[in-house]
This record gives structure tokens, sequence and C-alpha cells, in this order.
């Protein structure tokens, strides 16, 4: 989905319906969305998103998807029902636009006149009844600490608090040569059942190399499951990131499962010593 054309398409067609019905003598109006603000509650972890689009709607009649802030030219005059629907950049790609559809919509009720402008501050929070089967903020002890590597060396471990992307800690791997590998499963399993909903796991990073993050699924008698499937490539600032894990779990059908992160030393990078952050994971279903 690409949001600029849609933006020029419309702008074009109330253009047309001006120019083509002097009658009316009809005038567009614009509506300012601002980037949205984020509600948290205890228990659902970090308020800090990355909700980078409005999905608009005016008066039940989809307007179309904006990278915020965004001017919304729209055919409306005297009371319209506005409802912005929070959008994001899935897996890590300016070109992956998605509704998070967990997140709740904001509505209001604005009052136009012909060319006027009105300016909203949208707001979302999580759904009511969401599940958090896994929340690390690592401002305390953490969870993954289950060694999958064979290399006691390799853990992922707390920084200090001068290098906390927020809160006391934050997360940190370091891989060298002679240390070379990782995969830190977490300790607890939990049970994320299958969904027709999205089952999003959220998370901020940085990092020297590419790693990978996912589940190992336990399948009872069947043994485990990899499903470290979503693949992050270096950052040097930290960055907030979504992957939907729907269709992996509905596949997996697991009777529980467990958090799980991996990593390789890069030969072809010039750091003897190599890093990944991490802060606020959290994954959500319904």
């Amino acid at each position: 989905m690409t949001c600029g054309w849609k933006r020029i398409l419309y702008f074009l067609i109330i253009v047309f319906m001006v120019s083509c019905d002097g009658d009316q003598e009809a005038a567009p109006t614009y509506l300012s969305v601002q980037k949205f603000s984020f509600n948290v509650r205890a228990g659902e972890g970090t308020g800090r998103q990355n909700i980078t689009d409005a999905w608009v709607y005016a008066n039940g009649q989809y307007i179309g998807a904006y990278e915020l802030p965004a001017i919304v030219p729209l055919l409306a005059n005297g009371k319209t029902d506005v409802r912005i629907l929070p959008g994001y950049r899935q897996d890590g790609r300016i070109t992956n636009a998605y509704r998070y559809a967990l997140l709740q919509p904001f509505e209001t009720t604005l009052f136009f006149n012909d060319l006027d402008t009105s300016v909203v501050h949208p707001y979302t929070a999580y759904q009511d009844g969401l599940k958090f089967p896994f929340v690390e903020g690592f401002d305390g002890a953490h969870f993954l600490n289950t060694d999958r590597d064979n290399d006691p060396e390799t853990k992922l471990q707390l920084t200090g608090s001068g290098d906390a992307f927020e809160g006391s800690r934050s997360g940190v791997i370091e891989l060298t040569e002679q240390h070379s590998v990782i995969t830190c499963v977490y300790d607890i399993e939990r049970v994320i059942p299958q969904s027709p909903d999205p089952i999003i796991l959220e998370l901020h990073f940085k990092s020297d190399i590419p790693f990978s993050i996912g589940f190992i699924a336990n399948k009872g008698i069947s043994g485990e499951e990899d499903l470290i499937q979503a693949n992050l490539l270096p950052k040097s600032e930290w960055t907030k990131v979504y992957f939907d894990f729907r269709e992996i779990i509905n596949l997996s059908n697991a009777v529980s499962y467990r958090l799980a992160i991996r990593a390789n030393f890069q030969a072809n990078i010039n750091l003897t010593t190599q890093r990944i952050w991490l802060e606020n994971i959290k994954v959500i279903n319904r």
C-alpha cells in the first residue's frame, strides 16, 4: 500500500468534481492528522510505539491511508464523523503498511465549512481483552536465560543504566570470533492459541549485526519446532519493529511457546565485539 498516490488520486477526484459541477460549487475541506499518542495500562509494557500511518474514514466512507503527519482532503461540509485507525510498518520494512488491528480506533465529530482545516491529535491504546503472554522490559532480572548454543559465554545480559533505552536497564548480547553464536530462549512456556486476529511481536532494538527472533514451539509428543523466523537487519539507532506471527502460530498449533533469539558473529565486518541491544519485547494476542 502506497500512501502518496492514494492522496494524490483522491485530491484529483475532488478537483474534478469541483470543476465539473459548478452549480454545487463544492470545495474541499482538510483534516490535519497529527501523530498518535498512546495510552498504556499496567501489565501492557511500554507505551513507546511507532504508529506511522492513519487509515481515515469520514461519515463511514474510507478516504485513504496516510503517512503521519498528514493533510487529508475531504468532501465534507457541516457535521462530519471522523474515524482514524492506527497503522504500522510490518517486518521493519517501510513498504509494508498495515492497520494495527489490536489497537483502538480514534473517533471524533467535527464541523466543516468550505476550505476549513481541522487539526486532530489522535490517541489510541490496546483494545480490551487482549493477552500479553510475553512482556520483557529488562528492568530487573530477565527470563531469556535458557542456553541453546552450548556456549555458556554467550548470553543475554543487562546493560548499565546509561545504555538503557528506557527504564533502568536494557538487554545486550555480545559476540566475538571465539564466542560466535547465541540462541537464548525464554525460561517459561506460554500458551498462544490459534487466532484469526493478528499475533503481534513488538520490540525496540539496535544492532551491529543481523539477528532473528521468534519462538520455540512445544509440540507435545512431536517434540519441538523452531519458529525463530523474524529477521532483523543492523540498525545504529534504537528502532521499533512489529511482526505478525498469526500465520506461523496457526500453522504450528503447538501446546505452548517460548520466546527465542538467535545470532551469529559476522566475520565480514570490522568489529571484534559485535553487539545487539534489546528493549520492550512483548507479544500481544486476542
